[in-house]
């Protein structure tokens, strides 16, 4: 999956904008992350057609970083995102971005070392 970060105005209806441009198209959000920095909203989204989406974010003039995420089930106990990130942490990988996804469970992540990653967690 490729994730799309990018800022936009902190302002009411901002993200709705984009959301509503994405609709249009037929894109479905897989996960999304956004926050206020500074004075800027910033978000990180995975979509279902990342082709869409990238053509869309290009059409509306915003700037934005494109990286290979990793989306992954996550079990629901306790510890078990510690134990991801330790193991990361021991293998000298550096994560890029976290958060939820929309489906029950699931972890979106990018990290500076994607193949070795996929390899630590089997994921190839």
């Amino acid at each position: 999956m490729k994730e799309f970060s990018f800022l936009i105005g902190n302002c009411p209806g901002a993200l709705v904008d984009m959301a509503v441009e994405l609709k249009n198209e037929h894109v479905n959000i897989e996960g999304i992350a956004g926050l206020t920095v500074l004075e800027e909203g910033v978000v990180s989204l995975v979509t279902d057609n990342p082709g869409s989406t990238r053509k869309k974010l290009k059409e509306l003039d915003i700037d934005f970083e494109e990286r290979e995420a990793i989306v992954m089930d996550l079990p629901h106990h306790s510890g078990e995102l510690a134990t991801l990130l330790t193991r990361l942490k021991e293998d000298r990988i550096n994560v890029l971005s976290i958060y939820a996804g929309v489906e029950k469970n699931k972890l979106v992540f990018t990290v500076d070392q994607l193949e070795k990653t996929k390899q630590i967690l089997r994921l190839e």
